[in-house]
């Protein structure tokens, strides 16, 4: 059974709880059926994820920022290309191997959730394969502030096959070691996905329409 904390913040990520909605303590103890004592602590958890936050008047869901996303997707790039660059000289082909087929087990008409959680989990694994464990703790934390934009990633069909064709793409680069190649892909990968979820959210989208949505984008 999942804890408290992982179901909030399942529901934060999916927007099942929209960003800039407010709640109370009480009425999350109705909501997720527990008490106050495992709701403060997962609060306290996902304020430092920047998931909520708190002002005079309680509690609410941080609002989804443009700026947030450009800066993290800038830093998401320069983060991945000296990531994939290692890789591409310490990626153990077992170790590739088993992450593609984590990708390839997701089916088109699967789970948005699933997909969702395999393509972060792609970028982790990426970053593992390079050996140095800040650059998968810094990919860790940029998949969880970019996770509720990249949930627009996989809302279509399409987008779900794009998903898949570039992720293949990418760890096959990295299996033949080639790395200038493998650095020009998920640098593209990452800037057209930062592209393609700040137009999804500017635009009259059923997915944008009840979100609450700060700051221009350059």
């Amino acid at each position: 059974m999942h804890s408290v904390y992982e179901q909030m913040r399942e529901n934060i990520l999916s927007l099942g709880m929209k960003p800039g909605e407010r709640f109370s303590e009480r009425t999350l103890e109705s909501r997720f059926e527990a008490s106050r004592t495992p709701i403060r602590a997962a609060l306290s958890r996902l304020e430092g994820e920047g998931l909520v936050c708190r002002d005079e008047r309680g509690w609410s869901v941080t609002p989804i920022s443009f700026g947030e996303i450009e800066q993290v997707s800038e830093f998401r790039r320069c983060i991945e290309r000296d990531a994939i660059a290692l890789a591409c000289e310490r990626a153990d082909p077992g170790h590739i191997d088993v992450v593609v087929e984590m990708v390839t087990s997701c089916t088109i008409d699967g789970p948005r959730a699933e997909w969702h959680r395999v393509g972060t989990e792609l970028h982790v694994e990426i970053a593992r394969m390079s050996g140095n464990a800040f650059f998968v703790r810094a990919i860790e934390d940029v998949m969880l502030r970019l996770a509720r934009a990249r949930w627009l990633e996989v809302w279509t069909t399409e987008g779900r096959e794009r998903s898949i064709r570039e992720h293949l793409h990418i760890l096959e680069l990295i299996r033949e070691r080639r790395r200038d190649e493998a650095v020009e892909a998920i640098t593209t990968h990452a800037s057209d996905a930062c592209r393609r979820s700040l137009a999804a959210l500017m635009g009259d989208t059923k997915q944008r329409r009840g979100l609450a949505i700060v700051g221009g984008s350059a």
